[in-house]
């Protein structure tokens, strides 16, 4: 698959409808959506715009399910897991860092074909990062491939890592080996675009999160697996775009998945 051109119209999009506004937005630019604290600004609806008809003139009849489209109508998400091919949009990943002016914030894409992710990209338009996959061909960041972990198996006790207590049942958290939380002492990054660059680029091992809406997760999940990465719930199964399952843990390696989990939680079910 040529990856190109939908690496293209990310930074397109980025350059037209996102950066324009990064650090200049207006009051009357940004609204709330569910919650106060559930941002969309004109420049996730532009850009989702921008993106959605560039992926519809690259594959003419698959659908696009944006973030912002099943904000306004949830029912696109009807059926996703029966439909042979869609493409997944996150027009503004991070949009709370972005209407705060922070750097930290991407721009996503990922092509789904019977019911797995076979092509992922993200881009962060301020860091200059562009991460794509597609399955059965590895992952490449800024071009240059990413390579699996080797060497022996890692330790919870070594791994850096982070939690998002944000959307996680205060019961789970509870649950949790509160010393194992504690060494989790990075910073969550507030947007699943730039969590997953600093995965592939070793700057995080492992993190802990709730939600996994598949804007956010899809493109992920594949540049995790494709670089011997993963991405899971916690009670181990992989994640797929659509299915249900509590919890997710990210993993740079696929094998500190169980340490991961054994830490925070013994062999209990979450």
């Amino acid at each position: 698959m040529d990856t190109a051109p939908v690496a293209a119209l990310l930074r397109a999009a980025a350059d037209q409808a996102v950066l324009p506004r990064w650090r200049t937005l207006r009051p009357d630019q940004v609204a709330e959506k569910s919650r106060p604290d559930d941002l969309v600004t004109v420049a996730d609806t532009e850009a989702e715009a921008l993106i959605t008809a560039g992926l519809q003139r690259l594959r003419p009849g698959t659908p696009v399910i944006g973030e912002e489209a099943v904000a306004a109508d949830p029912s696109l998400l009807d059926g996703l897991t029966t439909l042979p091919a869609y493409w997944l949009v996150d027009p503004v990943d991070g949009t709370g860092n972005f209407v705060e002016g922070s750097p930290d914030f991407g721009v996503m894409a990922a092509l789904v074909e019977d019911g797995a992710v076979t092509a992922a990209w993200i881009w962060l338009p301020v860091h200059e990062h562009l991460a794509v996959a597609v399955r059965g061909a590895g992952t490449t960041l800024d071009g240059a491939a990413v390579e699996a972990p080797s060497g022996p198996a890692p330790a919870f006790e070594g791994l850096r890592g982070w939690y998002s207590d944000r959307f996680i049942p205060a019961e789970v958290v509870a649950r949790a080996d509160q010393d194992a939380l504690s060494a989790l002492s990075q910073r969550p990054p507030m947007s699943a675009a730039v969590a997953y660059v600093r995965l592939l680029q070793g700057e995080s091992d492992a993190a802990l999160l709730w939600r996994s809406h598949a804007w956010d997760h899809a493109p992920g999940s594949l540049l995790l697996a494709e670089a011997g990465g993963s991405v899971r719930h916690l009670d181990g199964a992989a994640y797929r775009p659509g299915v249900a399952g509590r919890g997710l843990v990210l993993a740079r390696d696929d094998r500190a998945f169980a340490p991961f989990r054994r830490a925070l939680f013994g062999d209990a079910e979450v």
